[in-house]
């Protein structure tokens, strides 16, 4: 099972460093070293910043479950239902 470290990881992958930049108040070294080294602990400034950003994302960072009922998905799971939507039937 992945941890939360994997998720947050994989979610400042899909978001883009230049992006949180911009968009939080936390510089780009440490957005850099969040996501490059393993090692890093991963605060509840990072995890905070990026339930803002992605506040349907929320109950997956924190658990690792989703709830679309409840319009708490993942990345993977928006992406497979993109893919579902994009395929042709005929």
């Amino acid at each position: 099972m992945e941890s939360i470290d994997d998720r947050v990881r994989a979610l400042v992958d899909k978001a883009g460093l230049d992006e949180l930049v911009k968009k939080t108040e936390i510089s780009g070294t440490r957005w850099r070293t969040v996501r490059y080294d393993k090692r890093t602990r991963i605060s509840t400034q990072e995890v905070e910043a990026l339930t803002r950003l992605y506040p349907s994302y929320a109950l997956w960072l924190a658990s690792g479950n989703v709830a679309p009922e409840s319009g708490q998905t993942s990345p993977e799971y928006d992406e497979a239902n993109r893919n579902l939507t994009d395929q042709n039937a005929g």
